[in-house]
């Protein structure tokens, strides 16, 4: 009985060794780590099109030159940089020579209005009398008209001081748009003539993105499609406002503006618009956080029926967006690791995580 048991504890304790070994050389095979830990996303079916790169520019749908309205000495002008809100004061002018028409307009006025008020009352006495024939048809004709002669008067003076409260208010330039001044065009103490420049107000808000596209992309371009705009590291999806449908004879380009509202730009920020030269394919298409760049070739991993990973050479058909099109080795509804991919050994087990941290 005592052999019995040293056998089946012997065959026991082989079987163990045999385990441990086995995952010895498992672990072995990839450096002695656990399965790798990634994320996966599903390659889709996508219609794509090829596409090229063009240069376009941030710009500012407002940048405008304040010029002074009215003659004078500039006391006052906003800091280059200056955030500035529609309707706020970025310069002042010397305004005292203007307050002083200004005050003779309203001195004006007020004359005006009690000669008025006298001749108004001059011809209802009139008008009473010529009731009772104590009075010619002439005095009241005569009444009448130099009553009419002073509301004319008083209509010219009101007009000539609504002109005066006009002038002394262009002493202040506001700012006809929300933006930043950007540069000071002249200096406290010059005397300024109407017309000549002061500042330059840069709208910081309202923005788009212009680029010359080649004519033969038109046929493929249009107001409402959604394109790619690369600044850096940043990529963005941005939409077609329009295509000028007026082409230059010389370069054979149109312009084409992109809606850039979300704010974060700063104007005159070069960047790269991915703009479609053909119809589009139907393509199976993978995140592009799925790519590997590696000795010159472009590949992914897909997670196989066994868990483990899959090299797929890139063959790369377009790229639209956030999403690459690619030429064989993969179906739609593969699972592909778009986080984790760069450490990988072909045929490695993965572990599959919802999100992995930050490195």
């Amino acid at each position: 009985m005592m052999h019995r048991s040293l056998h089946i504890g012997a065959f026991s304790l082989l079987a163990a060794l045999g385990a441990i070994m086995d995952t010895a050389f498992a672990q072995d095979d990839f450096g002695g780590f656990p399965p790798a830990r990634v994320e996966i996303a599903a390659a889709e079916l996508r219609e794509m099109a090829p596409v090229v790169q063009v240069p376009g520019t941030v710009v500012s749908l407002n940048d405008s030159r304040i010029a002074a309205e009215v003659s004078g000495v500039l006391i006052w002008i906003a800091d280059v940089g200056t955030a500035v809100d529609a309707g706020e004061v970025i310069a002042r002018m010397e305004p005292r020579l203007l307050d002083v028409e200004l005050r003779r307009a309203r001195a004006n006025v007020a004359r005006l209005e009690a000669d008025y008020r006298y001749r108004e009352q001059q011809l209802t006495r009139s008008e009473e009398l010529a009731v009772s024939n104590n009075v010619s048809a002439n005095l009241l004709d005569e009444s009448r008209a130099q009553r009419d002669q002073a509301l004319h008067m008083l209509t010219d003076a009101r007009a000539q001081l609504d002109r005066a409260e006009f002038e002394l208010s262009r002493t202040e330039l506001r700012a006809l748009f929300a933006g930043h001044v950007t540069e000071r065009l002249a200096s406290v103490g010059e005397y300024i003539d109407v017309g000549e420049n002061v500042l330059r107000l840069v709208d910081t808000h309202r923005m788009e993105i212009a680029l010359p596209a080649p004519i033969a992309l038109t046929e493929f371009v249009r107001p409402g499609s959604v394109v790619t705009v690369t600044n850096g590291d940043t990529l963005r999806e941005l939409e077609v406002r329009t295509v000028v449908p007026v082409g230059d004879a010389v370069s054979r380009m149109v312009e084409v503006r992109l809606n850039a509202a979300d704010g974060d730009w700063i104007v005159g920020t070069p960047v790269q618009v991915s703009l479609p030269s053909d119809a589009p394919i139907s393509t199976v298409a993978v995140p592009r956080d799925a790519l590997v760049e590696r000795g010159g070739q472009s590949f992914f991993y897909k997670v196989a029926d066994d868990g483990t990973a899959e090299q797929v050479l890139a063959e790369v058909l377009a790229t639209v967006g956030l999403w690459v099109g690619v030429a064989g080795g993969v179906d739609a509804g593969d699972r592909v690791i778009i986080r984790g991919a760069e450490r990988l050994t072909p045929g490695q087990p993965v572990e599959i995580v919802a999100d992995l941290p930050s490195q």
